[in-house]
């Protein structure tokens, strides 16, 4: 976990007065912009990072990384949009209601104007991309990647400056512009949701096959997760208090992943697969229950409960002892300790654990 105490600049982030409020979008939009939130979380779940992420609070997301010697401290605004592009007067404009800043570029340069250069970036996202000329370019082109402000012709810069030095009367900093960024996100406003799951989808099939299977119920606990962070007026005093209320970590992450193994089928659940061979071999129920509770039993000696949790231990835990190879799968009956078993009820559960090693190899390494 980040620890606060390093953060000198996020010391005073609970401290100052949340504007984020104050732009609220309406329910779609707020909606788009939770659910880019979700996916940028998983992205640093995803890279190892440790973070912490503030939903609704100051700007759409900030999110606290740490990284080398200190953390990293970014103010996201996310912007969904029907036009086709964004260009550098379009982020410009500004309103002539409400309060300052009244332009989107000054709404995210608040933040460097609050919390000053330490902080890692202040940046728009968007579902659609920047139409602007790079400084090192002749012509105008569509940008899809973070692009900073510093990285725009002088035109686009000007028409920026211009804005900012407006909504910031004697307090624009240029030297600021390389904090001010830009990043188009791949999401539409028609299968934003869609592409958040496929994210999850990944990233849990990753992990294991399985547990893809469990991909809505994972984005369900995810997106509750993050709409219980947003819309908390309450002032905190202290990152703690901030982060138990509106904020999600990576432990916060990984502990949902921790609930989806515990749901992946193990041993035991491979059993019905097993039974169903015996019937249709025309073996009776109470045999079945028996040869269950004898191969059941044997595992239990072979390596203990653990087995019954991980399913891929199980290929595992048969090729590395002498009951089972993976060619031909004749086991040696002498490692069995059921010396009084009749020849057989060995070899029902000799077969037993054959069909077990079978099926769980095939669903695991056949594929």
């Amino acid at each position: 976990m980040i620890r606060p105490r390093l953060l000198p600049v996020v010391d005073i982030f609970p401290l100052i007065d949340c504007r984020a409020a104050h732009f609220r979008p309406a329910f779609a939009a707020f909606d788009f912009q939770v659910n880019v939130s979700m996916a940028r979380v998983l992205e640093l779940h995803e890279h190892g990072k440790e973070f912490v992420a503030v939903f609704d609070h100051h700007d759409d997301l900030v999110v606290l990384v740490e990284e080398g010697e200190g953390p990293e401290l970014s103010f996201y605004q996310i912007k969904s949009s029907g036009e086709l592009t964004w260009t550098a007067k379009r982020l410009a404009r500004r309103s002539p209601k409400g309060e300052l800043p009244k332009s989107i570029v000054g709404k995210a340069y608040y933040n460097v104007a609050q919390f000053g250069p330490e902080i890692r970036r202040a940046s728009i996202l968007s579902n659609r991309p920047l139409s602007a000329t790079l400084a090192a370019a002749k012509n105008v082109g569509l940008h899809d990647g973070e692009l900073s402000v510093a990285d725009l012709c002088s035109a686009d810069q000007e028409a920026l400056m211009k804005s900012l030095e407006a909504d910031f009367t004697g307090a624009f900093d240029k030297s600021h512009a390389h904090l001010l960024t830009f990043e188009r996100v791949p999401f539409d406003l028609e299968s934003y949701r869609a592409t958040v799951i496929g994210k999850i989808v990944t990233m849990l099939e990753n992990l294991d096959p399985e547990f893809a299977a469990c991909s809505s119920p994972f984005y369900a606990a995810l997106l509750a997760a993050a709409g219980a962070c947003t819309g908390n007026k309450t002032k905190p005093a202290t990152v703690e208090e901030l982060s138990a209320r509106v904020a999600l970590s990576r432990d916060d992450i990984s502990k949902m992943i921790v609930r989806i193994q515990a749901r992946a089928r193990n041993v035991v659940g491979w059993w019905s697969v097993v039974e169903a061979d015996f019937v249709a071999e025309g073996k009776r129920s109470l045999q079945i229950q028996r040869i269950k509770n004898r191969c059941l039993s044997y595992l239990r000696r072979v390596d203990g409960l653990a087995i019954f949790a991980t399913p891929l231990l199980v290929p595992d835990v048969f090729f590395r002892r002498p009951i089972c190879r993976m060619t031909g799968m004749i086991p040696n009956t002498a490692v069995i300790p059921e010396r009084r078993l009749a020849n057989e009820m060995i070899q029902l559960l000799v077969r037993s654990v054959q069909k077990m090693v079978h099926h769980v190899v095939n669903r695991f390494f056949c594929r």
